[in-house]
């Protein structure tokens, strides 16, 4: 896909991919609890691969940390998860995307 078209569908997939993992939060929480180092190299390659996604989207403003998109996906994959609400979601993804946009001088 050309670089605009792959942040929405890389965000859709993470979603996907955290729901699909909720089962095993725990152990993952209590695994990553107890290896600080091994969750921040875990974190550090998720905001990197995010990082080259926002660099690459014409269409997002220069000031996003892909630390923040990250933390705010998180947030929005507790909603994801929830049965019947992955309409919500995705009208947060959308409200994201345009919160990424450039501001308007």
């Amino acid at each position: 896909m050309p670089p605009p078209a792959r942040l929405r569908p890389w965000m859709e997939g993470f979603l996907d991919f955290l729901a699909a993992k909720r089962a095993m939060a725990e152990a993952l929480k209590a695994v990553l609890a107890g290896d600080e180092e091994r969750r921040l190299v875990i974190r550090a390659r998720i905001t990197g691969a995010l990082a080259a996604l926002l660099a690459a989207d014409g269409s997002v403003r220069d000031d996003v940390a892909a630390l923040d998109v990250l933390m705010a996906l998180g947030g929005i994959s507790l909603i994801a998860g929830e049965p019947g609400q992955r309409d919500q979601a995705g009208r947060l993804l959308d409200l994201l995307m345009d919160g990424l946009r450039p501001l308007c001088a």
